[in-house]
């Protein structure tokens, strides 16, 4: 299924444009502090955001991958991005997001994530998803837990080029 354009009373969720990319950067990518528990390493150059949203592009059409760039309605601000992709090792998609600073600690960062748990529920149908957060991101923790997931134990999980190591707490949600 193509990744379709969401809704909230505050955010348009939409996919990426290569266009992006400039203010990408500028608002959350290049922010050591936002990708401090991510998979992803901070981005050091347009290019780096460039090079992964291309990648997002590659996955419009696919149907394990529905990742999102989150606009703020009130000022067309892009402010954070966030999906579903299938793990195939917990043999269920996976919740991630993240946001810019300036929108921490507002709800923001739920609003979204409930509309993506909304379209994996009633229009992927599926029977459960599974997210995870760092220990010591206890806000992630926060978001999770509004969403009504259920912790199900400890684990680690790393950055994609393995060179950072997170001790989380893991999550499931059934439907």
């Amino acid at each position: 299924m193509k990744t379709p354009i969401l809704e909230t009373e505050r955010l348009v969720l939409r996919p990426f444009k290569i266009e992006d990319a400039p203010t990408v950067f500028e608002n959350w990518t290049s922010d050591a502090d936002v990708a401090k528990f991510m998979r992803w390493s901070v981005h050091n150059s347009v290019e780096d955001t460039v090079e992964w949203i291309s990648s997002e592009i590659e996955h419009l059409n696919s149907d394990n991958v529905y990742n999102w760039i989150f606009v703020l309605k009130s000022t067309d601000e892009l402010i954070g991005s966030g999906g579903l992709v299938y793990n195939k090792e917990k043999e269920m998609f996976e919740l991630g997001y993240n946001i810019m600073k300036k929108y921490w600690g507002i709800g923001i960062t739920t609003e979204a994530a409930a509309e993506i748990v909304d379209f994996a529920k009633n229009s992927l149908s599926i029977p459960e998803l599974f997210c995870c957060h760092a220990k010591e991101n206890i806000a992630s923790g926060r978001v999770i837990e509004k969403l009504g997931f259920g912790y199900t134990g400890d684990s680690v999980y790393y950055s994609w080029d393995k060179s950072k190591k997170f001790d989380c707490r893991e999550y499931v949600l059934k439907f």
